[in-house]
């Protein structure tokens, strides 16, 4: 049975500047103020936190127009790098929160992610530190089979993760820390090896790895219980992040989520 869904404040990442490749075919300061059918993109994902009813605060990292300032509770200045956009969301969220709430982090890009699809991954969420979703091959292609997805090769089959991510408040002192060294080591393939274990590291590259060996490593990096939720959710996984994604064919899925809020 679903576990009784909690509350979460949503920390929205729209940074990226007009430097970022779409932002900048179109024209606006961030991806997320990207037009699409009429709406800036970010504005789809803010009026389907606001509508599941479960997300009471959300801080939104990035430049906002109207639209998107009209749909959020606190904006917070994008950072140079990734991990400093993430620190100063979570911390304002932090300060915006109750001491039972969770916090969940979200990409700006996912404009089918719909308000029951935000409900449906807050009650199905387990109960632990660190929550992130991965979706199947099969469930990608099959909902959105005119876009291009990377997917992982495992032993348990092959997944694209998720544009969101659920922790509790006790969790983040932990994970800032391990962003920046992760990020910091992308290019770096034996410094990353270091860090998540080079067993685990071939394990990837060979398709070898299983989700609960990935689970279990990134528990012990961080020293709290992690977990990889298999959604059903095409749309948490479905980003649009070059120009030619904005074309019919690849984006070729469901209609977009109604927008909720001011026009």
């Amino acid at each position: 049975m679903p576990q009784t869904p909690v509350r979460a404040i949503a920390v929205v990442l729209a940074g990226g500047g007009a430097n970022d490749a779409l932002a900048r075919s179109a024209g606006t300061a961030s991806k997320a103020l990207v037009p699409i059918d009429g709406a800036p993109m970010g504005a789809y994902v803010l009026s389907s936190l606001r509508g599941s009813g479960l997300v009471p605060t959300i801080v939104y990292v990035g430049p906002t127009d109207d639209r998107t300032r009209a749909l959020v509770d606190h904006v917070v200045p994008p950072g140079r790098r990734l991990v400093d956009s993430l620190a100063m969301g979570l911390g304002a969220a932090v300060a915006l929160s109750q001491a039972d709430d969770r916090l969940m982090v979200v990409t700006a890009d996912i404009p089918w992610w719909t308000a029951e699809g935000v409900r449906s991954f807050l009650e199905d969420a387990p109960s632990v530190d660190l929550v992130y979703p991965a979706v199947a091959s099969a469930t990608a292609e099959a909902a959105f089979p005119g876009q291009r997805r990377t997917f992982v090769r495992l032993r348990d089959g092959r997944f694209t993760g998720g544009n969101a991510l659920l922790l509790s408040q006790a969790a983040v002192p932990a994970l800032l820390p391990v962003v920046d060294r992760i990020f910091s080591a992308r290019k770096a393939p034996w410094r990353l090896a270091s860090l998540i274990g080079l067993d685990v590291l071939w394990g990837l590259l060979s398709g070898r790895a299983r989700l609960s060996e990935i689970e279990a490593r990134v528990s012990r990096l961080l020293g709290l219980e992690g977990r990889v939720m298999v959604s059903q959710d095409a749309a948490i996984a479905a980003d649009i992040d070059k120009p030619e994604q904005l074309s019919p064919a690849a984006r070729e899925g469901p209609p977009l989520a109604t927008l909720r809020g001011p026009a």
